[in-house]
């Protein structure tokens, strides 16, 4: 039998994002493989527990809280960061983003996924999930697993696709769909102890054909998998919807029977009162990603109204292309204070509430209730934030410090399922420089082929 592996992280200050967000000043964290064991007030039994552990971690200096999850990206999108500002989100995509995507060859779908992932490690996010819709090569999802796999990171690859009324670059046959999704199912959902899942995401509502999103929602309940829309994220994807079928995108997807539990609508901005209220009443999540959303004009999304009626939302960054970053520390500061300025209520959202949307909220978004707290069974998904810097100390209040002082650039140390994946910002078994060289001159070529 494999001994079990023990290991102690003391004088850490502690930010648990326990029911009472209770913050511990001097304290300890004892982990048994993947699991919390005791989290507590630093005290004289820490030296006996010195005896017992593989692995002592001194966390001197630095705020220790739950790892950041990040609900909704696209790693492909790390080659166009940057790459095509001040456009509104159709003209982004069709001007942009789909011909880029369109160019790219087998190996680029490697390195923006290793690049991506190592991206959202070094900026505090343990979990990414990737709607990747980029399907020009057969198995492209096959690369983004195997660099969550490497890396270390906790990734869910939703399976995103379109048969219908997208650019023909990118849609798909049913068969072809249906038969992926339930090979990629097969061979990763819960791999790697359950680190590694699949999800399914059709684009948007009017990207799919009526029979395709009921076909892959029935696949989706019936294997267990959660099931991630685009919905409403412009006025124009609104307008589309009603054209085509004369309801609104949340009216539209009740029709359809796919609201519920395992439903979760990214951005869902543009949502009237009688859209809210499907949601609170069917349990369905949003996932919303702030920095995207505004970079695109977008729009701003209700979130402080969604919360007031119970709607669990997560924060994401969206792809790289419409965010220019993944960096969840950047989202939770942009959260809070967009979400002020747009109500004029400095109350609306405390930082307590954004750290619990990036952490719990999140953790929902896996299926996971035993992600997103420091306490004794949850799952060592952990990350250790710096906060002996200039633009951070002194730290009154170690909520605050991180939504509004820190970046991800104080991220210092990550713990993934029980193993420590960076150390002193280094990532664990990857030449960081030498991934970076490859991808500027992979990402410069295929912007050179696009003329």
């Amino acid at each position: 039998m494999k001994e079990k592996h023990r290991m102690l992280i003391e004088h850490a200050w502690l930010l648990t994002i326990d029911p009472e967000n209770k913050v511990i000043d001097e304290g300890y964290i004892l982990i048994e493989d993947n699991r919390i064991l005791e989290v507590g007030v630093q005290k004289e039994h820490t030296q006996e527990l010195k005896s017992t552990v593989d692995e002592i971690i001194d966390a001197e200096g630095m705020i220790v809280m739950p790892g950041l999850i990040n609900a909704h990206s696209h790693l492909f999108q790390t080659f166009t960061r940057s790459f095509a500002d001040d456009k509104l989100l159709y003209p982004w995509l069709k001007e942009e983003i789909w011909p880029f995507a369109s160019a790219m060859e087998w190996d680029d779908f490697r390195l923006t996924s290793w690049l991506g992932c190592l991206e959202n490690i070094k900026n505090g996010a343990t979990s990414v999930i990737d709607q990747h819709y980029v399907h020009t090569f057969e198995n492209s999802s096959d690369q983004v697993l195997l660099a969550m796999k490497e890396t270390g990171i906790r990734g869910v690859l939703c399976r995103t696709f379109s048969n219908y009324n997208y650019t023909p670059l990118l849609q798909e046959e049913d068969e072809t769909i249906l038969h992926s999704l339930d090979r990629l199912t097969m061979t990763y959902h819960q791999s790697e102890n359950g680190r590694l899942q699949i999800s399914v995401g059709p684009i948007n509502p009017w990207g799919c054909t009526v029979e395709l999103y009921q076909k892959t929602y029935d696949y989706a309940r019936n294997h267990g998998l959660k099931y991630q829309i685009h919905t409403a994220e412009t006025t124009n994807v609104v307008d589309k919807c009603l054209e085509m079928y004369g309801l609104r995108n949340v009216h539209f997807f009740q029709d359809l029977g796919i609201l519920g539990e395992d439903t979760q609508l990214a951005h869902a901005i543009w949502l009237d009162d009688e859209e809210l209220h499907m949601v609170a009443q069917s349990n369905t999540s949003v996932i919303h990603c702030p920095v995207a959303n505004m970079y695109l004009a977008d729009g701003i999304a209700r979130i402080p109204e969604m919360r007031k009626r119970n709607i669990s939302v997560a924060l994401g960054t969206d792809g790289p292309g419409s965010n220019n970053a993944q960096d969840m520390m950047e989202v939770l500061k942009t959260a809070a204070i967009l979400h002020k300025v747009n109500t004029l209520d400095p109350r609306v959202l405390s930082p307590e509430d954004v750290l619990q949307m990036a952490t719990v909220e999140g953790a929902k978004m896996l299926g996971r209730h035993d992600i997103g707290r420091l306490m004794p069974g949850y799952v060592a998904d952990i990350i250790f934030v710096d906060w002996r810097k200039a633009h951070i100390a002194p730290v009154h209040k170690p909520a605050s410090a991180v939504v509004f002082c820190a970046n991800g650039n104080d991220v210092d140390t990550s713990i993934i399922d029980g193993k420590v994946i960076m150390r002193n910002r280094k990532v664990l078994g990857i030449d960081e420089q030498a991934l970076i060289e490859e991808c500027h001159v992979r990402a410069r070529a295929i912007k050179k082929s696009l003329g």
